[in-house]
C-alpha cells in the first residue's frame, strides 16, 4: 500500500512575518492603507508572496528582511502597481495576474515568467484532477508557493469563495489530495481538498507559479 505522498515549498516560514507587534500567517490585503486596497487586494497580496518568496529564494532579497512586515507591505504597494483589481470584480482574471507579475519581473530586470494553469466556469475544465495535481507538484518542487485563485468554494468550508490565496504545501493519500493554504495572517493554516473543489466550484478559478526562464 502506497504511503502518504507530501509536496511543499523548503521554507514556510518566509511567508510569516511580524507587522505591528503581531506575527502573521500570510501577508494580509487589510495591512493596505486604502480602503479599496483592504476590499479587493488578495490578488496582488498574493502576488506579493509569491514573487517575495522566490526573490527570497534567489538572493535577490536579504533573508534579514524576511520576517520584516514593513518591507513587506512596500512591497505589497509596488505589486498593486502591475497587479490590479478592476471596479466591479477585483482580480478575477488570472491571465491579469500573469501579465502583471510577467511586467513587474521585466521591469525590474529579474528573469522569471509565470506558469498558468486555468480552470473554466461551469464544471468546463479540460484539465483533469491529475493534471492538475501535477500542475502544482511541479510548482511545490520548484520551491514556489503557487497563487490559487478560487472564484467559488463549492462544498469546501476551508475557502472563501471569489478569493486568491498561496497554496504552500499539498499532501496525496489514496484519491485524498489535500493543499494547505495561508489566509489573510490567520493564526493557523487552512487546507481543502482539491478534488472535491474541483469537483463542485461553478465559477472556476486558477493556478499559477513563477518559473526561472532558466527551468523552462
Amino acid at each position: 500500500m502506497a504511503g502518504i505522498k507530501r509536496y511543499r515549498i523548503e521554507h514556510p516560514e518566509w511567508l510569516q512575518v511580524k507587522k505591528d507587534g503581531n506575527f502573521s500567517y500570510g501577508y494580509d490585503q487589510e495591512w493596505y492603507e486604502d480602503a479599496w486596497k483592504r476590499l479587493a487586494g488578495c490578488g496582488p497580496t498574493t502576488a506579493t508572496q509569491v514573487i517575495s518568496y522566490v526573490l527570497f529564494r534567489d538572493g535577490h532579497l536579504p533573508l534579514e528582511t524576511v520576517a520584516d512586515g514593513d518591507q513587506a507591505l512596500v512591497r505589497m504597494n509596488q505589486v498593486w502597481e502591475y497587479v490590479r483589481p478592476r471596479y466591479g470584480g477585483g482580480l478575477y482574471k488570472s491571465t491579469w495576474w500573469e501579465q502583471g507579475v510577467n511586467q513587474y519581473m521585466a521591469d525590474n530586470n529579474l528573469s522569471y515568467n509565470v506558469k498558468r494553469l486555468p480552470i473554466f466556469p461551469l464544471k468546463g475544465s479540460v484539465y483533469t484532477v491529475e493534471e492538475v495535481t501535477a500542475f502544482i507538484q511541479r510548482g511545490l518542487e520548484q520551491n514556489c508557493p503557487v497563487a490559487f485563485l478560487n472564484r467559488h468554494r463549492g462544498q469546501e468550508e476551508g475557502l472563501s469563495t471569489w478569493h486568491w490565496v498561496p497554496i504552500h504545501k499539498m499532501f496525496m493519500d489514496g484519491d485524498d489530495i489535500r493543499c494547505g493554504i495561508f489566509d489573510e495572517g490567520e493564526g493557523m493554516e487552512r487546507t481543502f481538498s482539491l478534488r472535491r473543489w474541483l469537483r463542485d466550484n461553478l465559477l472556476g478559478g486558477a493556478f499559477l507559479y513563477i518559473q526561472s526562464q532558466c527551468e523552462e
